[in-house]
């Protein structure tokens, strides 16, 4: 059990630190119990809720400015009524309880202050304390009042009753008014429910009188409206319309109005009183958890804002990158063409007009060998142009780049065997879709020719119609490995494809096969974008 902090009311341990606090704290006790004392009756007996909310509140350490409150206030008491304080009836009878209560309370709660009853477990762990001191304290106050009436079962449940029903009504509304903010009883929502409360109640005691055979009946109904108030006010709201009812039926019986036994009345109130203090705390705590999670959804709703927001300032970045990044191939591809294929080109028409004037066979020999490697030059120039960019993507469109263009040639190097097929508006797709669609076959053909283990790559491409005026495209590429590999096929997403696909914001995974990968690729384009 932990202890309320140092700030929680003005019994806070460090509150208490100053003689002058104690023995404000010894005299304010011992004027609360003579005055409660005084409005005790047969319904009730204060001092009980008293002396058990108090004990509930202050540190054990300054239970005995407590009990020097109580006994002086009950020996004056005793004094001015004529008896002798110093018998040992007086002990038994009011020295005796107060360690019982005591006794039970630091068993319950622990040496500290206990602040907060707004949850079922702390209102259950007060409300049994008090039950089980009353149970504890009825028989000794049995013995000694009735002492010539003898021990029996019904001596136990005397003065149980008395003590439970002032434990209700008083120890709840103590803790309410020393650690709760003024302002909640400023609520007119609040003292309208009790209003409501109080009415309902008053009439039920009202036919309660004027129809007496009905009370077996009607009784728990004028302590129902308990229920009412705790489950729209929480705990504080039981507490508060725990007290009135107690404090109705008390005047009620003052003026002989109550027409039913006081005993139905204290059994009545203690367990309808006793269920709305911990229905009123389980509201409590609900309302709480409540709190808790809406500010947690609102926490995650701002954390989602703030990740939705990077999550596109990061496909707007990757758009970028992607543009950037296909400009820059494309300006290199047109800088090596004009440097490099320049100067292979004028070299090999040198080298062929060298062929006219050299008549030396070692010569021609030798030129022929350069002849050749400036083919070769030439050659893998233009394989490495149509990687950077093919001039067939920008002159017969994506259909024709995919099908027949440089993917198909690298796979036939490689020896492996190269399928398409293409399904709705292909051409309908602006210039940075079908370049997309295009690295991503290529990002896949590269990773097939990685491989000596693959036999078959086949490409599928569907566009079709998407969300409003926007298509579709779905990628599907299946790569085959052998069925006779020595070591299983590995199967992981390509940062190739995964980059192109998160700057059109569409969706990336892999599936594998038997043996082999199949990469699929959704995305939407809006044709009418500008390009």
């Amino acid at each position: 059990m932990t202890g309320s902090p140092a700030s929680d009311g003005w019994l806070a341990p460090r509150a208490l630190d100053s003689l002058r606090a104690r023995l404000a704290l010894t005299t304010l006790y011992s004027l609360g119990w003579v005055v409660l004392m005084w409005a005790s009756q047969g319904l009730w007996f204060l001092p009980a809720g008293w002396r058990l909310g108090a004990l509930w509140v202050t540190p054990s350490r300054h239970w005995a400015w407590l009990a020097v409150g109580e006994w002086l206030a009950l020996a004056a008491m005793t004094s001015h009524g004529g008896r002798d304080a110093l018998s040992w009836d007086f002990v038994a009878l009011n020295m005796l309880p107060w360690f019982i209560y005591a006794g039970v309370v630091r068993l319950v709660r622990g040496p500290q202050a206990e602040s907060r009853i707004d949850d079922p477990r702390r209102m259950l762990l007060l409300l049994g304390s008090g039950i089980a001191s009353a149970a504890l304290v009825s028989p000794v106050l049995q013995a000694f009042i009735h002492a010539d009436a003898g021990a029996s079962m019904a001596g136990i449940f005397a003065f149980i009753y008395g003590d439970i029903v002032a434990q209700l009504v008083l120890a709840p509304l103590l803790v309410l008014f020393l650690h709760s903010s003024p302002t909640r009883f400023l609520d007119a929502e609040l003292w309208i429910d009790l209003g409501v409360q109080s009415l309902l109640s008053l009439t039920v005691f009202w036919l309660i009188r004027q129809r007496l055979d009905l009370a077996p009946y009607l009784l728990l109904l004028a302590f129902a409206p308990i229920f009412f108030v705790a489950f729209r006010r929480g705990w504080e709201g039981a507490a508060i319309s725990v007290a009135l009812v107690g404090a109705l039926v008390a005047l009620l019986i003052r003026l002989n109005m109550a027409a039913v036994d006081v005993r139905a009345l204290q059994l009545a109130l203690a367990v309808v009183g006793g269920g709305g203090l911990v229905l009123g705390a389980a509201s409590s705590d609900l309302r709480r958890s409540n709190e808790r999670l809406s500010l947690r959804h609102r926490e995650l709703a701002q954390m989602n804002r703030s990740l939705t927001e990077a999550a596109a300032e990061l496909r707007s970045v990757s758009q970028r990158l992607v543009r950037l990044e296909e400009q820059g191939q494309r300006e290199l591809a047109g800088e090596l063409d004009y440097e490099i294929g320049r100067s292979i080109h004028a070299l090999s028409t040198r080298i062929s007009l060298a062929f006219r004037d050299i008549r030396d066979e070692q010569m021609l020999r030798l030129l022929e060998s350069v002849r050749e490697q400036v083919r070769e030059m030439q050659e893998s120039l233009r394989r490495v142009l149509r990687q950077l960019r093919p001039q067939v993507l920008d002159t017969h469109g994506l259909r024709e780049a995919i099908g027949f263009g440089p993917l198909r040639d690298m796979l036939e190097e490689a020896g492996i065997g190269y399928d398409t097929a293409f399904y709705g508006r292909v051409e309908a797709l602006h210039d940075d879709a079908q370049t997309t669609v295009y690295r991503i076959c290529q990002a896949a053909v590269r990773e097939a020719c990685r491989s000596q283990g693959n036999r078959r790559v086949l490409v599928r491409i569907d566009v079709g119609p998407g969300n409003g005026q926007r298509l579709e495209v779905q990628i599907q590429i299946d790569i085959e490995a052998s069925q006779f590999l020595d070591f299983p096929f590995e199967t992981h997403p390509l940062a190739a494809i995964t980059d192109r696909v998160l700057a059109q914001q569409g969706e990336y995974w892999i599936e594998p096969l038997t043996p082999g990968v199949r990469h699929k690729v959704r995305f939407e384009e809006d044709p009418s974008a500008l390009l």
